[in-house]
């Protein structure tokens, strides 16, 4: 072999370890199959439904926005791209007729996942364990793949949360119909449904009792506007919404948004005829400013409104630090989270990571009270502290920049006192 058609096999080779590599190296991609139970036929539907920081992710950086709901192919398989890799993924994997199932801390870098789910056998089981219903579209038609979110449930007289032995989650038939089981009987439920397209709708009060409860699903209203600095578009912002009322499901309708390079955001399918709050959250706008939290109105059916311009209000900073009462540096896993009063649902928060001088800075904090959370291993706050209110977290209003704060901390005695 000559000695150049030697050095282009040589580098063949090379390039070819190099992709080989890259593509065994990509843990951005979770991929899976999913297994259904004999005469069990059709796509399942696979939610991320929330993350866990990795021991080794910094605790400033912020949790990623989860992807929408995939359903499998014809061979069972899904897969999520371009997943942030500082996190660990919680998986439910729902299909008609099965028992949903879940995944817990998938690393995505590990490989393909496989669950194998079971049937949801509703015809040896106890009365007051099944729960019916049939999701329909504004023109009457069944609505496939709609995800039912169960909210809580009435034993005793008294609704709490779902307890360990409820479904929490299913997903309709092409018919629209789904069941909900419980290992043990309960009298009523209440949650949400979802679907593509349509307005998440709430229901309350159904029973257990063979009926097959209906739920028709509206288009939803739209809304609109445009952030801006300064008179010039404010882009990657994220937008959010929610507090749309005082049911307890509520906490449901919960949307986020991110502006165009326009500093646009669109909101479709939201539920009609009620107010809700919209916020900008600090760790997308950093100091670029901030969105105060504002109630804005969701008008009727298939309308839109649209806010039109929307300028940021001034961001301050907070910062300081803690000092330790026995002189000793602070622990390297000591964090805070600084995040607004008097939210509903989600949380709009801020963390950071003290240096060993139990320094601490946020920007882009907007002028609302706000709630510093301590978490010093060991130690717990004194009674010294002016701004001390329980336990181990302190409440301020934002009006300016606070740079000097100093919270002092002390062991923590076995009591707590």
């Amino acid at each position: 072999m000559k000695t150049y058609e030697l050095l282009a096999a040589c580098l063949a080779l090379l390039l070819s370890a190099l992709c080989g590599s890259a593509v065994a190296s990509d843990r951005s991609t979770l991929s899976g199959r999913v297994i259904l139970p004999p005469n069990r036929s059709g796509p399942a539907t696979v939610l991320i439904q929330w993350v866990d920081r990795r021991p080794e992710t910094p605790m400033s950086v912020a949790a990623p926005r989860l992807p929408p709901p995939k359903r499998t192919d014809e061979g069972g398989r899904f897969q999520f791209e371009s997943l942030d890799t500082a996190w660990l993924y919680h998986l439910v994997v729902l299909a008609p007729g099965c028992r949903p199932a879940s995944l817990n801390r998938v690393d995505p870098a590990v490989g393909p996942a496989t669950v194998e789910l079971k049937a949801a056998d509703v015809t040896r089981v106890p009365p007051g364990t099944v729960l019916r219903g049939r999701v329909l579209d504004p023109r009457g038609r069944p609505v496939p793949g709609a995800i039912i979110r169960l909210n809580g449930v009435t034993r005793g007289g008294s609704t709490s949360f779902p307890p360990p032995d409820v479904d929490k989650l299913s997903v309709s038939d092409n018919t629209g119909a789904f069941v909900l089981l419980a290992d043990n009987p309960f009298t009523a439920a209440e949650g949400a449904v979802e679907a593509s397209g349509l307005a998440t709708a709430l229901f309350e009060n159904w029973r257990p009792d063979g009926t097959a409860h209906e739920l028709t699903l509206v288009d939803g209203a739209c809304l609109q506007g445009r952030l801006l600095q300064a008179g010039k578009p404010v882009a990657n912002a994220e937008v959010r919404l929610d507090n749309f009322g005082a049911e307890s499901g509520s906490t449901f309708w919960q949307y986020s948004a991110l502006t165009d390079d326009g500093g646009g955001f669109f909101f479709a399918n939201l539920p009609t005829n009620r107010s809700c709050s919209l916020y900008g959250t600090m760790s997308s706008l950093a100091d670029r400013g901030a969105i105060s939290k504002q109630r804005v109105s969701i008008r009727e059916n298939n309308s839109t409104n649209d806010l039109g311009d929307l300028n940021l209000s001034p961001s301050f900073k907070v910062a300081g630090r803690i000092r330790l009462s026995d002189g000793k540096p602070v622990s390297t896993n000591a964090y805070l989270t600084l995040r607004r009063r008097d939210m509903v649902g989600t949380q709009d928060s801020l963390l950071c990571a003290t240096g060993p001088d139990g320094a601490f800075r946020f920007i882009g904090v907007p002028a609302e009270p706000i709630q510093l959370l301590l978490r010093v291993p060991g130690y717990q706050l004194t009674p010294r502290d002016r701004l001390l209110m329980a336990g181990s977290s302190t409440n301020l209003d934002i009006v300016a920049d606070m740079t000097n704060l100093v919270i002092e901390m002390r062991p923590q005695t076995p009591s707590g006192s």
